[in-house]
């Protein structure tokens, strides 16, 4: 078993053990990961105002493949937890959008979101006609 499915099985079982302990339904954006996450959905479709933000797996550079292969591990690079990948468009609903700092490419949309100590980096690029792909890592 390759390592991007060792840490989508462990991601899965995190999910479920969070399902049980919750008294609460997910909420919306929450439930479109974990249908996407299960392989319900072909990829996660977030729409906000006139927007369309896609995660697809990807592959390793990029995606949702991308995210558990670099950063869905202890002590990796922008290490993310299960919630965290579970609450990835509130970065763009509660974040702030970066003008030049912490932007490497002109082409790409950043959104940072601080919580207490955390920081999390929202990478969109843009596909055309206000749609985009996502990408998600801690700072």
């Amino acid at each position: 078993m390759g390592l991007y499915w060792k840490r989508l099985t462990r991601l899965r079982s995190e999910i479920a053990v969070i399902k049980k302990k919750r008294k609460k339904k997910f909420k919306k954006d929450q439930q479109i990961m974990v249908d996407f996450i299960n392989g319900v959905t072909e990829y996660a479709l977030f729409e906000l105002d006139s927007a369309k933000i896609y995660l697809r797996r990807g592959d390793e550079k990029k995606g949702f493949e991308h995210i558990l292969l670099r950063h869905y591990c202890a002590g990796c690079p922008g290490e993310l937890s299960t919630m965290d990948i579970l609450n990835m468009i509130d970065v763009v609903k509660k974040g702030i959008k970066l003008a030049n700092e912490g932007v490497n490419n002109k082409h790409l949309i950043v959104y940072k979101k601080i919580k207490g100590m955390d920081q999390l980096k929202l990478v969109l690029k843009p596909l055309g006609d206000n749609q985009f792909v996502v990408t998600l890592y801690r700072l």
